[in-house]
């Protein structure tokens, strides 16, 4: 190295195994004054990209987080910093040693973690320390520090009469169009449903709606659901509930099945994560969640031959109209269905009986089932006395069935002796 950039100082930097990644939310206002605001957690990452965050950090000691806020607030002060912004530090759980990482001079969107357990209103504190309000006369500033919230009195900040506490916990999960399957591999297209339900201790906010659409040249995040309760487990729970209630139906896929296995995987509830841990898991080919394989099989054998059966009635119907009759074949009601699940081919023989009932047969065994189509391209199956709600999106080599909200892929079967 020393030849290749002779007289140049070269820098030596240690290599962070199994850190977490741990940052610090300041505040510093024109007059000189700065605060921390707690830490967050952001350790869960793809491609060293965030996708879970947390407030507060609770992996280290409470002596070692206060180190790291008193080490924020003195960098804010130290460069003139003002506004808010971030201290992000890799953190090393086995010797309780922090390495400053980078201050990012802006307000991150998982600010909203530290929000809800400060009830500070950043966005509000920047612009009014952009007035050049100072932060002893900021309303949330002062409730922080338990002190009169229209007053002007100065506050001690290095050493408060009132030392701030957080409430509770918050956890947030990015919603973002990428493939888990696929390495989380980005996606575009249309979206064709998007429902949120936010709730008391959850909410969340989407850049698209339904008949939106996503292009292959934005970023692949497109939602933000952030969950608060008064412990870790509580957060971590209300974020389950409201992730499986989320519904997303578009061209592109999305991560809200992985989220919903990474939340209830071991590690994360046991809080023994680190930066590669997810990485490890893409690695290592780590699956959602699937629906139940023979059902899966009956959903989809189902979707594409009643898709055969609506597309060969409008075809006889359309020639009737122009004065053709087509051979009374085409209206055939029993239709054999292929699929491939894991490299192992499926064959069905579906057969309409009624205008929403279905005879399945595969191996010599057989289901009966209702099946009635929805408006929005769905269909409400009736098997066994359990209810499934299941969408089809045909791609060019794949079938993607989902069932409650819980994802099944099939391949077509490829002649390569077919262009």
């Amino acid at each position: 190295v020393q030849t290749e950039v002779p007289g140049s100082p070269i820098f030596l930097m240690k290599y962070a195994h199994s850190c977490r990644h741990l940052e610090v939310q300041i505040l510093a206002d024109q007059s000189g004054q700065a605060i921390s605001l707690f830490g967050r957690d952001c350790s869960i990452q793809r491609r060293h990209q965030k996708i879970i965050e947390e407030a507060p950090a609770i992996i280290a000691p409470r002596e070692i987080l206060e180190q790291m806020e008193k080490a924020a607030v003195h960098l804010a002060k130290m460069v003139g910093y003002v506004s808010a912004g971030t201290i992000e530090y890799l953190y090393n759980p086995s010797d309780q040693t922090f390495f400053f990482l980078e201050l990012n001079p802006r307000l991150q969107v998982e600010h909203p973690c530290t929000e809800m357990i400060t009830d500070v209103n950043l966005p509000a504190c920047q612009l009014q320390i952009a007035m050049g309000i100072s932060l002893h006369r900021i309303k949330d500033i002062r409730l922080l520090y338990d002190e009169e919230s229209f007053d002007r009195t100065p506050i001690d900040f290095d050493n408060p009469r009132s030392k701030p506490q957080p409430h509770g916990h918050a956890i947030a999960a990015r919603i973002t169009s990428e493939n888990p399957n696929e390495g989380f591999k980005p996606s575009s297209g249309t979206v064709e449903e998007l429902t949120f339900r936010s709730r008391q201790n959850v909410w969340g906010y989407f850049s698209i709606s339904s008949s939106g659409g996503l292009h292959e040249f934005a970023d692949s995040q497109f939602g933000h659901v952030f969950s608060h309760g008064e412990t870790r487990e509580d957060a971590r729970e209300n974020l389950v509930v409201a992730l499986k209630e989320l519904s997303i139906r578009g061209d592109f896929h999305s991560t809200v099945e992985i989220l919903i296995c990474l939340l209830e995987t071991d590690d994360y509830v046991n809080n023994t994560v680190q930066t590669s841990w997810l990485d490890g898991l893409i690695a290592e080919h780590f699956q959602t969640e699937k629906p139940d394989i023979i059902l899966s099989i009956v959903c989809g054998a189902i979707h594409v031959a009643d898709e055969v059966f609506r597309n060969n009635f409008q075809n006889f119907q359309s020639s009737l109209e122009r004065g053709q009759i087509l051979p009374m074949n085409t209206l055939s009601i029993s239709h054999q269905v292929e699929l491939i699940y894991e490299h192992i081919k499926y064959k069905l023989q579906v057969t309409q009986c009624g205008p929403s009932s279905f005879f399945v047969l595969m191996n010599d065994s057989y289901v009966e089932l209702e099946a009635h189509r929805m408006k929005d391209g769905g269909i409400l199956l009736n098997v066994d006395g359990s209810s499934y709600l299941t969408f089809m999106k045909e791609e060019v080599d794949t079938y993607r069935i989902i069932i409650n909200n819980k994802t099944c892929v099939f391949q077509k079967e490829n002649d390569p002796s077919i262009l």
